[in-house]
């Protein structure tokens, strides 16, 4: 591991069978409705995945609509600019920042934040190289705040 201490792989399994399941009564234009009405409201990808799993008995959206939630926004033009690991790591950057700058001792801290921004420009090298940041973009803290306001 290389940010945290934990050893483990613990995980659920997708199921084998990549049909929906018999007991899913929701089409598939219905499914990508609701992805989109959800998305207008500002829930990110994750949010509307564990919406449409609770609230309408969606299990993967991916076995009903045959494409996963992000493409689906992206196919209608309501994909977040910013992908969703990396908004959350710089909300989490800025947010110790701000901690820091009222407990200026804090060296656990300092050193947590170190490690939280090696994994944003981590994340943003793997994004400029796939193409969903463009190539001229940089994770600079003093303007990072701007990103997730």
């Amino acid at each position: 591991r290389m940010y945290g201490k934990g050893k483990g792989i613990a995980r659920s399994a997708l199921p084998y069978k990549r049909t929906p399941p018999t007991w899913v009564k929701m089409k598939s234009e219905d499914v990508c409705d609701h992805i989109c009405k959800l998305a207008k409201k500002g829930l990110t990808p994750s949010q509307i995945g564990v919406t449409l799993r609770d609230s309408f008995g969606v299990p993967l959206v991916n076995s009903v609509t045959g494409a996963k939630i992000l493409r689906i926004l992206k196919g209608n033009g309501l994909a977040p600019s910013l992908p969703e690991d990396l908004y959350f790591l710089i909300k989490k950057a800025v947010s110790m920042r701000k901690h820091l700058d009222k407990n200026r001792k804090d060296k656990d801290s300092k050193f947590r934040l170190i490690l939280v921004e090696s994994r944003i420009h981590r994340l943003a090298r793997y994004y400029r190289r796939v193409k969903s940041l463009p190539a001229t973009w940089k994770y600079v803290s003093a303007t990072a705040s701007a990103l997730v306001a």
